[in-house]
């Protein structure tokens, strides 16, 4: 098993979690950063899961845009 901690804005929790639940993995929240962004910790079968990781990590980007773009408004 591999682990990767995601950085995820409090207001995108819910469609983080969502995510996760679609690839039918899980996280663990480990705390907070600087930014008031949760720190999820996803442990993943790297064989198996990898395809999957990826898509969060796309999907959180955009994610983490559109908060900057309702900031911006």
């Amino acid at each position: 098993m591999k682990s990767r901690t995601f950085n995820v804005p409090a207001d995108s929790s819910v469609d983080f979690a969502e995510l996760l639940e679609e690839y039918g993995l899980e996280g663990f929240i480990t705390g907070r950063n600087d930014d008031n962004e949760l720190l999820v910790r996803v442990e993943y079968d790297p064989q198996e899961d990898s395809e999957a990781i990826l898509e969060i990590m796309e999907q959180l980007e955009d994610l983490d845009e559109e908060d900057e773009d309702d900031d911006d408004e």
